[in-house]
């Protein structure tokens, strides 16, 4: 083995092993956790048993992952067959794990996903580096390293764990949380340690995207990670998009003229390619005289305008009846790619209409700038570009009657019109136009996050609310529910000791001092409003009694009632408790003691269950439907970044709502999505959400940059086509 890797084993090793430990510690806790949270004694021992045995496992677990760990650096290197035999022992270990194969299935390989998304960069330098140190290709699968490797790995060393599908799923997703999120962090070092080791990086992906053998596949496998969800708008703009040379897209149109391919291959449902030829080429400046003389600033206005066919009837107008004019090959190639590229633009769903039609008017000046510089489509820092770029990056929220897009379409239309009226220096006004535009769009980014900021801290204020008012709810009910109670001790706990309780929880939480004080202090109260008759329950009451007035009092503090009105309080509860005990051995004396019932309603869910499909009401089907979401779907829920723009579609109406992810309220299971503008649009609880995905009434929009997007897909077609 070379000495680099021998180094990177050592310290990948280390690390590794080390967050693995953390993970299998915090397993005790997190078990014994859901046991006391249980909800029934079947579940309750589920998690016991399941605590108990990886506690169990634990030493046998590290072991075998840190040989899996050795195992797969030794192997670097191998030629492949050795490499397939032992993939095929990896998925012979992992055929032993078959209780719910599918659902552990599903979870590794979104897991795999998201790991791999959150550390693109850095994983993709220190797969390059290591792919040095060998003699062949290395696949994904075959980096050490890798994501998907790891977790497979953890799989394969933690069979011998017999626990239940559920709480392997547990069990996988701690190992996500200690080691798998520390990925990113371990490759940045990594690569650090190779490059002191001498270990350059080399990106051959660069070279290979340019060479045009690898643009296909990696966008096809970009754009089904993008279509589910899987891919964030980060990833996206630091996508490799390909921009070939002038000379690469007119071999590529060369396959296509004459043909009826332009139609059916691109599927652009627009004229076919120009080919006008025929007669005496012009040169590109009287070309461009022809096209300044034009009065195209009418046409562009049309939505159905085509420049193919404005080009040919331009040239028609032109021509004498003695002579026929045409055009040279390359400015050929430039129209024909120009009016390629706006297909695609136009036909970009992650555009609203309203925009794609000022941007369409843009073909024109467009057209005349790649004419004049034959390095248009290759120069990324081009105006033109980062104009159409952010033009659609800031108009990406705008959604069908969006009133307050009233400025912003204003203001695009004014810069667009400029540009068009611009017949000197075209690329001097595209980039006036976006110098003007990045400086409008600053100020709406800066008020839209100050907004959006505040609903996002008013969102998780308002779900804190709530569910300190649950807690303290549900602490009521579980102390109360079924004891014999005077009612006006239960009258007390639930319409003033639970603001304490509210209180307490709001601003300290479940496991401060105050609160677990005010817990005690409601037991102890609930306990003394009961009849005791032992001795020793009598001696109690006393000892208990002492402070539990006190304690009280200075709970009801914490509420609007005045001091007058607490120490009355008190009085009666403790003329209250006074009653129950002198007739303790005569329980029928005092009037109000009753067994306390906690309202809990009987939700649609409980009903449902106790039915079979044919017995439920359609409204109880829907909702098991609801309840029934694959795991998939959770997945991709979750997986969505805040900050992803989305689509939503209104089932009563019809209506389109554009909106961006602002907030995931952990605590309510809650997100929060906000316009363009950062107020709050819709709310939704996280299944439900889930649900409206896939249902299909929920779609992400990719805000990464249109004129790159566009162009990638233009060549990728070209290419499909050859």
């Amino acid at each position: 083995m070379k000495p680099a890797i021998k180094r990177l084993e050592a310290h990948a090793s280390t690390t590794l092993l080390a967050l693995l430990d953390d993970m299998f510690a915090s397993c005790d806790d997190l078990f014994f956790d859901l046991a006391s949270r249980a909800q029934s004694n079947l579940e309750q021992n589920l998690y016991f048993e399941s605590m108990r045995e990886v506690r169990i496992r634990t030493e046998d677990c590290r072991a075998n992952f840190e040989k899996g760990l050795h195992k797969g650096f030794a192997e670097i290197g191998q030629p492949e067959g050795e490499q397939k035999k032992l993939d095929d022992i990896l998925m012979e270990d992992l055929a032993l794990v078959d209780e719910d194969q599918a659902e552990l299935d599903v979870a590794i390989k979104s897991m795999t996903t998201r790991a791999r998304a959150a550390s693109k960069n850095p994983l993709y330098e220190f797969h390059a580096r290591i792919e040095t140190l060998v003699p062949h290709t290395l696949k994904d699968e075959e980096n050490p390293l890798d994501a998907g490797a790891l977790i497979k790995l953890f799989v394969t060393t933690s069979r011998n764990v017999h626990i239940e599908i559920k709480a392997k799923i547990i069990l996988l997703k701690q190992f996500e949380r200690f080691v798998v999120n520390r990925l990113p962090e371990i490759y940045v070092s990594a690569n650090a340690l190779l490059e002191e080791l001498g270990v350059k990086f080399i990106d051959q992906k660069r070279q290979k995207i340019s060479r045009g053998t690898a643009a296909k596949s990696s966008q096809s496998n970009f754009t089904e990670a993008a279509e589910q969800g899987l891919l964030n708008d980060n990833s996206e703009q630091h996508y490799l998009y390909s921009s070939p040379a002038l000379a690469d897209l007119s071999s590529l149109l060369e396959n296509l003229r004459g043909s009826a391919q332009l139609n059916q291959g691109l599927q652009l449902g627009r004229a076919p390619l120009l080919a006008a030829n025929e007669g005496t080429p012009l040169s590109s400046a009287d070309l461009l005289n022809i096209l300044q003389s034009s009065t195209i600033n009418q046409t562009t206005e049309k939505n159905n305008f085509d420049l193919r066919d404005y080009m040919r009837q331009l040239l028609s107008r032109e021509q004498a009846d003695d002579k026929k004019l045409g055009i040279a090959k390359i400015d050929e190639d430039i129209i024909n790619l120009v009016a390629m590229f706006f297909d695609f633009v136009l036909d970009d769903h992650n555009i609203p209409d309203n925009v794609k039609a000022l941007i369409g008017r843009l073909q024109m000046p467009i057209l005349k700038v790649a004419l004049k510089d034959k390095s248009f489509f290759t120069n990324t820092e081009h105006p033109c570009r980062h104009f159409i770029n952010e033009l659609s990056r800031i108009s990406i929220g705008v959604g069908q009657n969006d009133t307050n897009a009233h400025e912003l379409l204003e203001k695009m239309e004014q810069w667009i019109h400029n540009i068009q009226n611009e017949s000197e220096n075209i690329a001097t006004a595209f980039g006036n136009a976006a110098a003007e535009l990045k400086t409008y769009s600053a100020n709406v980014d800066k008020r839209a996050e100050l907004v959006e900021k505040r609903t996002s801290e008013g969102a998780q204020g308002q779900a804190r609310k709530q569910i300190a008012k649950m807690k303290a709810q549900k602490a009521i009910q579980d102390s109360m529910d079924g004891k014999v109670v005077a009612k006006s001790v239960a009258d007390f706990i639930v319409n003033l000791w639970q603001q304490v309780l509210y209180r307490a929880q709001i601003k300290e939480g479940d496991e401060s001092p105050a609160w677990l004080s005010h817990l005690q202090t409601m037991h102890d109260l609930i306990w003394c409003s009961q009849p005791h008759n032992d001795e020793k329950s009598r001696q109690r009451l006393e000892r208990i009694r002492e402070n539990l007035m006190s304690k009280l009092r200075q709970g009801l503090k914490e509420t609007t009632l005045n001091s007058t009105q607490i120490n009355s309080l008190a009085e009666k509860i403790d003329q209250t408790i006074d009653a129950v005990s002198s007739a303790a051995q005569d329980v029928t004396q005092v009037s109000d003691l009753q067994p306390f019932q906690a309202d809990k309603e009987v939700s649609l869910e409980t009903l449902s269950e106790q039915k079979n499909w044919k017995e439920m009401s359609a409204l109880e089907r829907q909702q098991k439907q609801h309840q029934a979401l694959t795991y998939e779907f959770i997945e991709r829920a979750d997986s969505v970044p805040v900050g992803s723009w989305l689509e939503f579609k209104v089932p009563s109406s019809g209506t389109i709502i554009r909106c961006k992810l602002a907030a995931k309220l952990e605590g309510s299971d809650t997100y929060v999505f906000v316009n363009r503008l950062g107020f709050k649009a819709i709310e939704k609880p996280r299944k439900e959400f889930a649900f409206d995905l896939q249902c299909k009434r929920a779609r992400l929009l990719k805000s990464g940059p249109l004129f790159d997007r566009s162009l990638h897909k233009m060549v990728s077609a070209l290419k499909s086509t050859k």
